[in-house]
């Protein structure tokens, strides 16, 4: 409790916190995944959900795994961390890092975002100086990098923001530079779906309603660079990254359900 009247104090002297890695608040956390419980309805589904508890398996066992996800609320972090404790991959929710952009470091958002572990990144929109930008996010990928070392996983969000189109996944939206944080891990695709009832956009008050994760089989991202390296030797980095990304935002593209599914526009 005291660190976060530290970080409001700081943010109150400086528009610009200089940490970049929060650690979790013990009594956020606490009040917050109690919250989180009762509003994701006991009839939710997390399919298949041994795969989760085989991914917490071998990250004990010294791999590395970041999960990328579909973005629906501003809830989605605390549901899947409690669909994760439901699935029996208590140690992966409780040693999760979740890359989260500089707006969800607002004042009245705060406690919310102190109830997880974060690693704060600014986002290209973010207005700020972006020599300082560039500098955190440098910053960001080290501490990233490191919590990985120490048997953290991550949870990337790589669309950017939240899916406002009729719920659908905005499948090439992501910024290819995102693929600097899957480096030396394997890559579980998440789709989420339903968490958009539970806090809808424009929307304060969250409501209970069931929700389904399907979870996808790991891919080790090592492996598929270096495969697309070899095929594609004239590609620039730029273009190795666009290709990568837009294969594994298709990843969770094929898990979702039809509805959540990505759209061509105009069609």
């Amino acid at each position: 409790m005291l660190q976060g009247v530290a970080d409001i104090l700081l943010s109150l002297r400086s528009p610009h916190i200089r940490e970049v890695y929060f650690r979790s608040l013990s009594l956020n956390r606490r009040l917050l995944l109690w919250y989180a419980d009762r509003l994701v309805s006991k009839d939710s589904k997390v399919e298949p959900s041994e795969r989760l508890r085989e991914i917490d398996e071998r990250r004990r066992k010294g791999e590395s795994f970041t999960f990328i996800c579909n973005h629906l609320s501003y809830a989605d972090s605390h549901i899947l961390e409690t669909l994760m404790i439901r699935s029996g991959a208590i140690g992966t929710a409780n040693r999760l890092i979740h890359i989260a952009g500089q707006k969800t470091f607002q004042l009245w958002r705060r406690p919310m975002t102190r109830s997880l572990n974060t690693v704060r990144v600014y986002q290209p929109k973010a207005k700020i100086d972006k020599t300082i930008s560039r500098k955190m996010n440098a910053r960001a990928l080290k501490w990233s990098a490191h919590m990985k070392r120490r048997g953290y996983s991550l949870l990337v969000f790589p669309e950017g923001t939240r899916s406002r189109e009729n719920r659908r996944f905005n499948m090439t939206s992501a910024n290819p530079k995102v693929t600097i944080y899957f480096r030396n891990s394997n890559i579980v695709p998440l789709a989420l779906m339903g968490s958009e009832k539970i806090l809808p956009i424009h929307r304060m008050i969250p409501r209970s309603s069931p929700v389904y994760l399907k979870v996808g089989e790991p891919i080790p991202y090592a492996s598929m660079e270096n495969e697309f390296r070899a095929i594609n030797p004239d590609k620039t980095e730029r273009e190795i990254r666009q290709v990568l990304m837009l294969r594994l935002m298709s990843k969770i593209n094929d898990l979702l359900d039809p509805e959540y599914q990505y759209q061509v526009p105009g069609k």
